[in-house]
């Protein structure tokens, strides 16, 4: 894993249930985040760490990454790691981003109307 000063954790702050848990974080550790709700959809269906040379990681990925740099979450990095749960767990992110994404998008939509 990548040491916290090398990612940039990208997000949605406009998705009120991840600017919320970023919030939380942000309070919690040393990394650097980034508002990425004007960058297109492909930032708007994961949440992202991005690296100096260019390589990113996403989802559950990145936030084991986010865990494993934040004070008092090193455990569930941990425990998201071991393959069974990590397998598990990308199913039930993947469906959860699927729902936060469509929201987001009905919602702003909804709006600029």
């Amino acid at each position: 894993m990548k040491n916290e000063s090398e990612g940039k954790v990208l997000f949605n702050e406009e998705c009120s249930i991840c600017n919320f848990e970023i919030k939380h974080y942000k309070k919690r550790s040393q990394l650097e985040y980034e508002n990425c709700s004007q960058k297109g959809d492909k930032y708007l269906k994961a949440l992202y760490v991005e690296f100096p040379d260019g390589t990113e990681i996403k989802g559950v990925d990145a936030f084991i990454y986010v865990w494993s740099n934040t004070k008092g979450y090193g455990w569930l990095s941990k425990l998201v790691s071991l393959p069974i749960i990590f397998t598990l767990a990308k199913i039930l992110y993947a469906f959860l981003a699927f729902i936060l994404y469509w929201r987001f998008k009905i919602f702003n939509r909804s709006l600029s109307s």
